[in-house]
């Protein structure tokens, strides 16, 4: 279930010395724009912005499947990381550069097919691709500081970027909002993309694995991320299906806290604490009143993301990261009331959203790259709460068009439930450290005898 990725493929390829010195600007050039493209078309539907031009009834269906599609993606970028682990890095950047180069042809290809009938087939075909991008990015650059944080960077900024994404409806005077949700990302952004991807394999060198080193399948993940996104995606479909009795929002918080222990326990070491923290600051971020918001404000959750990962590393306390996401759910219940009549409080949820999701992964950096897809898989798949938003009209979305909808109706029980879940996540995390102690205690034992 730990399996790290070889450092390299087949024996006596390498890249000219001269060409490698900039293997470092590429590779980090190169995450962050693969991560930014993947996050951006999982998280946001295909041409929303452009809805009028569209059949009404196949926009329908395309936004009622977008939760299907991003938990297709989602399994998908696991699998794909679990896969190239095996292959090797230079597999990993061929697998993320054919993705990109799917994508770019269907960018190109299929959008007059997508107006035409068929938007929630493009639309899965987007999310499957852009899944393969994100998992195998993952394991090209893991283990390189700097394009890590690169490809944590785009990933979770684009993902935080669609997920607090306006309705189209308000963006007439509003080109950001119109770019976010409207044909994201651009095509010659992902041809963008394909070309430095394409100069990452040309960059790659051999250099001998190491004796013990494992390149076995790494199952762990995969089962970790089939619990958790199928526990969530049915969990979620099934709750706004049904009224919301408390009885039913009790079960569907269950279900949702004993995934989250599940998967964590199914990967290797401490890599389940992230996952966890994944669980909390999903419904945490998923409850705050994130617009309307200025366009000047665009900027800082962004910002945030990166100041976040920074503390992060710096201070490695995961219970503190646990602390600050339950403070996020108590913000979004006490100021549900008050979001829309003050500008300054979706600024400041998106905000400190932003800081905390960077501050989780800062904190509990998994051992391996297939645990760190499973964590940002988790944020990939709408969760409970978003659940619970949109259980007034029957669909896992914040609005009937999916994205947030700055008349919508307001209440403080997204904040509370997102609390429970928070301290659901930690018991999982008291239950993660057991296990460990646990398997210290007998390591040590084996030893002595």
């Amino acid at each position: 279930m730990g399996a790290k990725f070889a450092l390299a493929s087949s024996p006596g390829v390498s890249a000219p010395a001269d060409i490698r010195r900039f293997a470092g600007p590429v590779e980090a050039a190169g995450a962050l724009l693969g991560a930014v493209i993947a996050g951006l078309l999982l998280m946001a539907p295909l041409d929303l912005g452009s809805s009028a031009e569209g059949p009404v009834l196949q926009l329908d269906l395309m936004v009622l499947n977008m939760p299907r599609a991003a938990a297709a993606g989602a399994a998908f970028a696991v699998v794909s990381a679990a896969l190239v682990v095996a292959l090797g890095r230079r597999s990993a950047w061929i697998a993320a550069c054919g993705s990109v180069v799917m994508l770019a042809i269907d960018q190109l290809w299929n959008r007059d097919a997508a107006t035409a009938g068929a938007m929630t087939t493009v639309n899965y075909i987007d999310s499957i691709f852009s899944g393969i991008l994100l998992g195998a990015l993952a394991v090209a650059v893991f283990g390189k500081p700097v394009a890590t944080g690169a490809y944590l960077i785009g990933a979770l900024s684009a993902i935080l970027i669609g997920d607090q994404t306006s309705l189209p409806d308000s963006a007439d005077d509003n080109p950001l909002i119109a770019w976010a949700s409207g044909g994201t990302p651009p095509t010659w952004l992902v041809v963008l993309a394909a070309v430095l991807l394409a100069a990452g394999i040309a960059m790659q060198q051999t250099d001998p694995a190491a004796g013990d080193e494992n390149t076995d399948l790494a199952i762990g993940p995969i089962l970790s991320a089939l619990v958790i996104v199928t526990a969530t995606a049915l969990s979620t479909e099934w709750f706004v299906r049904h009224a919301g009795t408390p009885a039913q929002v009790a079960v569907a918080v269950a279900i949702t806290v004993i995934a989250a222990m599940v998967a964590a326990l199914l990967l290797p070491g401490r890599d389940g604490t992230l996952v966890l923290l994944s669980v909390a600051i999903a419904n945490a971020g998923s409850a705050i009143i994130a617009v309307p918001r200025p366009d000047w404000s665009a900027p800082f959750p962004v910002l945030a993301v990166v100041v976040g990962l920074a503390a992060g590393r710096r201070w490695r306390t995961p219970w503190l990261a646990l602390a600050v996401t339950g403070g996020l759910a108590v913000f979004a219940a006490c100021t549900a009331d008050l979001a829309h009549q003050y500008t300054v409080i979706p600024i400041l949820g998106v905000t400190l959203t932003g800081l905390i999701i960077g501050f989780c992964f800062g904190v509990a950096v998994p051992e391996t790259a297939g645990s760190a897809v499973v964590a940002v898989a988790v944020l990939i798949v709408p969760c409970l709460v978003v659940a619970l938003r949109g259980s007034s009209f029957g669909r896992v979305a914040y609005s009937p068009h999916w994205y947030r909808d700055p008349q919508g109706p307001i209440s403080s029980l997204p904040g509370w439930m997102a609390l429970v879940v928070t301290l659901g996540c930690g018991a999982g995390m008291l239950l993660l450290k057991d296990r460990n102690l646990l398997k210290d205690r007998a390591r040590n034992l084996a030893r002595l005898r």
